[in-house]
């Protein structure tokens, strides 16, 4: 088996990434006038068509390197590329699904799904069409005139899904976006979201709390020590085959190898966060 703990290999100058943070710093101005480091010298590049799950204690700059990836978030140092171009503004070649979703209560499952195609000029005909289909995939045809109220919690994962994914996005960057579900819907989202992505090239950046996500989705796990000025700490090929039926891979004798050995360096962030003292109000983790 080939080893899981060593540090994922240095690419080719030149080669290139859907997402590049090179050397990234991000400092923010606190309520009271003093000064926060959520993440130094962070260095992450992600090549298209690979999944990467970014994991780290609370307030360890998580949501901040994915903000900085989407373009939401300028670093205060270091660059942030994508696809070999400056990141300036929001990332076009981006999705980004939050943890909560981000369906319009007064328009139906549909009407959200094709948002954004009918904001980019799309035809209303056509934004339906390509919105049945993408309900169809991810097994909502029969719920395309309901309204967010009228879903379960995993229908309306589903449905932001598709709102995702419909515009064609290069990247996909998710911040914990099963956090709020019961543990058996959220490994049917999880088997659902793979199913989506293997048909795909798209690179994916997935934050969580959770290393057993992490690990049963990502080719690559990158662990982010404690906040504050977090950096990154170690990075895990994940070389567990695919395709994964994440219901049964818990139970995989690697995939407890694999977890023992991350877990045995993020459980020392993780008892350095309890140490420190609480991250200011308005960072994010």
């Amino acid at each position: 088996m080939a080893s899981t703990g060593s540090p994922t290999p240095a690419h080719a100058p030149g080669d290139e990434f859907a997402v590049e943070l090179d050397g990234v710093t991000a400092e923010f101005t606190t309520p009271g006038g003093g000064s926060y480091c959520a993440v130094r010298d962070v260095t992450l590049r992600v090549r298209p068509g690979k999944f990467v799950a970014v994991v780290g204690p609370t307030g360890s700059g998580k949501s901040t390197i994915l903000n900085m990836a989407a373009g939401l978030l300028s670093p205060t140092s270091g660059t942030a590329k994508s696809f070999g171009s400056p990141v300036t503004g929001v990332n076009r070649r981006a999705a980004y699904m939050f943890q909560q979703d981000a369906l319009l209560p007064w328009k139906s499952v549909i009407d959200n799904v094709g948002l954004g195609l009918t904001m980019a000029g799309v035809g209303k005909r056509e934004a339906r069409a390509q919105s049945q289909g993408w309900l169809a995939k991810v097994g909502l045809k029969d719920f395309a005139d309901h309204y967010p109220h009228q879903l379960s919690g995993g229908m309306r994962k589903r449905t932001a899904i598709a709102q995702a994914w419909i515009g064609n996005p290069d990247i996909l960057l998710m911040d914990e976006p099963f956090s709020a579900l019961d543990v058996q819907t959220r490994q049917i989202m999880e088997n659902e979201l793979l199913a989506i992505w293997q048909e795909s090239s798209k690179a994916v950046i997935f934050i969580t709390h959770d290393l057993d996500e992490a690990i049963a989705l990502a080719d690559e796990v990158v662990i982010l020590g404690a906040g504050p000025a977090s950096t990154i700490i170690g990075s895990y090929e994940i070389s567990l085959p695919r395709p994964r039926d994440l219901l049964a891979i818990r139970d995989n004798p690697q995939f407890v190898e694999i977890h023992q050995e991350i877990w045995s360096r993020l459980r020392v962030e993780v008892s350095k966060t309890y140490q420190n003292q609480a991250v200011p109000d308005g960072v994010s983790s």
